[in-house]
C-alpha cells in the first residue's frame, strides 16, 4: 500500500463537502477526539429515525448492523472480519486483553513511561488486586526506535505475560519502527499488545502486523464517540476471558469459539453507533488510505517547517524522513520566559477560537502543545495558529 502515496491526491471537493468550513472555530486535537464527517451525522439521524420504528427489532434481532461495521472495519484494519472485536473504545480493549493475559499475582507487564493514563490506571488496578508487577521501559524518542526497542526487551524476565506499548505515541506523536521488537518478541513467546489509538485513519493500519492490537474510531476516522475495535490473532482467541457478560455470550462461543463478537455481548447495545460507524470508515476508504496520509503528512510538514521559521519552539516529536513512521500529530513548547500567558491552551480558546491539546509530559503542560493535522485541516489554520501564537509569545 504505501508504494501508492506519491501517486494519491486527496479528493479535496468531497473533504469539503464533509467538513464545511466554519467561521466559528478552528480544530486542532483531533488525536484526542475527531470532528464527524456530515455523512457519519446523517448517517446518525437516518438509523435513529429506523430503528424508532420497531426498537426492539433494531436492537436486538437485526444483525446486519454488527455485519456491516465489522466488515468496514476489517477492511480499514487489514483483518478478517471474524479478528475484528467492535469495541467502545481503545480502553475497552486494553481492559480485555489486559485483565486476560495478567492474572496472578508476579505475572509481570512490561510498558513505557509515555502510555495513556487508561493503561497506567488498569496497570495499578492490577497491581493492587492482582499483584502483578509492572516494568516501565523510558521513552527518549530521540535515541531512535532500536534503542527504544533494546530499552524493552532489556526488561523482559521468564516472568513476563504481556508487552504493552503504543505504535503512535499520545504525547509526543512519535511513531517507533518496533518490526524488530515484534519479532523478537514473537520468539521469546512473548505476547505483544499495541495501542493503536491514534493509528486508523491517521497512518496506514496493519493490525496483524502484531497479536494483539487496539483502537479507537472516534479520532481520526470521525466516527462517533463510543467506537472503538480490537484485533486478536486467531492462536490468542482461546486466552481471552471476558471482563463482561451479556445474555448471548455462551450462543456465540459454543457456535464459533474463534469468533469474536461474544465479546460485544453486553447488554442493550445502541447499534446507532454502529452504521455511523461503517460509514466513517466507508468515507476513509473512499478518500483512499494513501491520499488521506499524504495529505495529512504534508500538512504536518508544513506546520513543522513554519513554526521552526516563526517561533523556534522546541520539537518533542523528532524529525521523521522514513514515511512509514511519520504521523501527523506535532508536540512542541515553549521556554515560560516567552511566555506572556499563563496556559496556552486557555489563551488560544479564548481569543482566538483555536483549540489544541497540552503538552501533559511537560512539567507544566500549559507551556506547549501537542497539534492534530486532519486531513480537514488547510494551512491557512496552521497560519492562523501561529499568527495567534505571536501575539502570547516572545522572541526566542
Amino acid at each position: 500500500m504505501e508504494t501508492g502515496v506519491a501517486q494519491s491526491v486527496l479528493n479535496q471537493k468531497l473533504v469539503e463537502a464533509e467538513f464545511p468550513r466554519t467561521a466559528d472555530a478552528i480544530y486542532l486535537n483531533t488525536g484526542s477526539n475527531g470532528r464527524k464527517p456530515i455523512s457519519v451525522l446523517h448517517t446518525i439521524n437516518d438509523a435513529w429515525g429506523r430503528l424508532n420504528i420497531n426498537p426492539t427489532l433494531s436492537t436486538f434481532l437485526d444483525p446486519e448492523p454488527w455485519l456491516k461495521a465489522r466488515e468496514a472495519c476489517a477492511r480499514v484494519l487489514q483483518v478478517p472480519a471474524k479478528s475484528v472485536l467492535i469495541t467502545q473504545s481503545t480502553t475497552q480493549g486494553l481492559h480485555l486483553i489486559m485483565h486476560s493475559f495478567l492474572l496472578k499475582a508476579g505475572d509481570e507487564l512490561v510498558t513505557t513511561n509515555h502510555e495513556h493514563g487508561s493503561l497506567n490506571t488498569i496497570a495499578r488496578y492490577l497491581e493492587e488486586t492482582r499483584g502483578i508487577i509492572v516494568r516501565r521501559c523510558e521513552v527518549h524518542p530521540d535515541a531512535g526506535s532500536s534503542a527504544f526497542s533494546l530499552g524493552i526487551l532489556d526488561l523482559i524476565t521468564e516472568r513476563t505475560k504481556l508487552v504493552a506499548l503504543s505504535e503512535i505515541g499520545s504525547y509526543t506523536g512519535w511513531r517507533p519502527d518496533i518490526s524488530s521488537l515484534t519479532e523478537s518478541l514473537a520468539l521469546l513467546e512473548v505476547p505483544l499488545l499495541v495501542d493503536g489509538a491514534h493509528v486508523a485513519g491517521q497512518v496506514w493500519t496493519e493490525a496483524s502486523r502484531y497479536p494483539l492490537w487496539v483502537g479507537s474510531a472516534h479520532k481520526w476516522l470521525g466516527a462517533p464517540n463510543g467506537t472503538g475495535f480490537a484485533y486478536v490473532a486467531p492462536n490468542l482467541v482461546s486466552r481471552l476471558e471476558p471482563v463482561w457478560l451479556g445474555d448471548q455470550f455462551f450462543n456465540l462461543r459454543d457456535n464459533d469459539w474463534q469468533d469474536l463478537s461474544r465479546f460485544e455481548s453486553m447488554g442493550t447495545s445502541d447499534v446507532v453507533r454502529l452504521e455511523a460507524l461503517a460509514q466513517a470508515c466507508e468515507l476513509y476508504l473512499q478518500l483512499t488510505p494513501e491520499a488521506v496520509a499524504q495529505r495529512q503528512f504534508e500538512l504536518v510538514d508544513y506546520a513543522r517547517r513554519r513554526l521552526a521559521q516563526e517561533l523556534n519552539p522546541t520539537f518533542r516529536t523528532p524529525p521523521l524522513s522514513d514515511i512509514l513512521y511519520k504521523t501527523a500529530m506535532l508536540t512542541f513548547f515553549f521556554s515560560p520566559q516567552r511566555l506572556q500567558v499563563k496556559d496556552l491552551r486557555e489563551a488560544l480558546w479564548q481569543r482566538h477560537k483555536i483549540w489544541v491539546q497540552p503538552d501533559f509530559i511537560n512539567s507544566n503542560p500549559a507551556t506547549g502543545m501537542r497539534i492534530s493535522c486532519h486531513y480537514s485541516v488547510q494551512e491557512s489554520d496552521i497560519d492562523a495558529l501561529i499568527l495567534a501564537l505571536k501575539t502570547v509569545i516572545n522572541d526566542g
